[in-house]
């Protein structure tokens, strides 16, 4: 496998840094955990941009090429862009069918009522994605779930990692290996270099 150049996660970095990057002198950014923040990183801006979606899909693709995986997925709604990029990847470079799916937190209403809406079942072997880890909430409720489903997790990747409350300790807490692509420091550091 060509392994991507340097270049690619600096590209990446600097499309996340333009599109979802946000900072304020003062912590005025509610976190999902409740916390308030000076930096705030809202994926969703970058799953918009094409070139961001392919870097996303072939960076996380290369942590899992490896891999045996038959499915890549995690919670509605920041994890589905990312294993759609992944699974896309994994396609086009190895003919891999690596499908993906989503982990709802509630079911719906009607239907088949399922927490996990995609061609997965008991017994395949996942990888979870998630876009931002702060705690780690998100990405141990898709874990929960996909276990609870008989899915088997061969490891967790994040695109950032806030490095705040302990996100990848809870998560590697449920034996799950976390991986990320950046960390918020790696946003701290561009925006110094103004």
């Amino acid at each position: 496998m060509a392994i991507l150049a340097p270049f690619d996660t600096r590209q990446l970095l600097e499309i996340l840094y333009t599109t979802s990057f946000r900072y304020s002198e003062d912590p005025l950014f509610r976190l999902s955990s409740g916390i308030l923040s000076p930096y705030y990183i809202d994926c969703k801006m970058a799953f918009s941009n094409p070139e961001a979606r392919r870097l996303i899909g072939e960076l996380v693709f290369e942590k899992i090429y490896d891999l045996a995986a038959e499915g890549i997925g995690g919670l509605a709604i920041g994890a589905y862009p990312v294993a759609i990029a992944a699974s896309d990847v994994a396609y086009a470079k190895k003919g891999q069918i690596l499908r993906a799916f989503v982990v709802r937190k509630e079911p719906k209403p009607h239907g088949l009522k399922k927490f996990i809406e995609g061609d997965v079942k008991s017994g395949n072997r996942v990888i979870i994605v998630d876009d931002v880890i702060t705690s780690g909430k998100s990405t141990i409720e898709a874990i929960e779930k996909c276990q609870d489903a008989g899915l088997k997790i061969l490891k967790a990747i994040a695109l950032i990692d806030r490095q705040e409350e302990g996100g990848k300790e809870n998560i590697e807490q449920h034996e799950v290996t976390l991986e990320t692509l950046f960390t918020l420091q790696d946003f701290k550091d561009r925006l110094n270099e103004r």
